[in-house]
């Protein structure tokens, strides 16, 4: 399984229905690609103060990387990616893709159970 991680720095002159278009297709191209397990998107949330101007980020989560690879074409084909580049501080400079392997993901499920730690007193 794949995760792909998408930062995107935002323009100030961009509006909040642009945002919320450009986002929604995003979610539409990757919805309708075969081996999407999972999208998400949106605004950055306040907390770390680490986010160096990146103002929205999207997860898609991904059978394999020939899925990955059908997302991006799908983007060339509808023009989406044109769009946010255009939208983004610097362009292409704006944006920040990485992927993650996630086959060996862990979950709190995964510790082994807590031994009770108990004494006489």
């Amino acid at each position: 399984m794949l995760r792909h991680i998408v930062l995107l720095q935002i323009g100030d002159g961009v509006s909040a229905s642009q945002i919320t278009d450009l986002l929604e297709e995003l979610s539409q191209v990757a919805l309708e690609t075969p081996g999407i397990l999972a999208f998400a998107a949106g605004p950055k949330t306040l907390g770390s103060g680490l986010s160096q101007g990146f103002t929205h980020v999207l997860t898609i989560d991904f059978v394999d990387g020939a899925a990955r690879d059908a997302y991006l074409s799908g983007l060339d084909k509808d023009g989406v990616g044109r769009r946010i580049s255009e939208m983004t501080v610097g362009g292409l400079g704006g944006v920040l893709a990485i992927n993650l392997d996630i086959s060996d993901m862990k979950t709190p499920d995964d510790l082994p159970p807590k031994k009770l730690q108990a004494k006489w007193k």
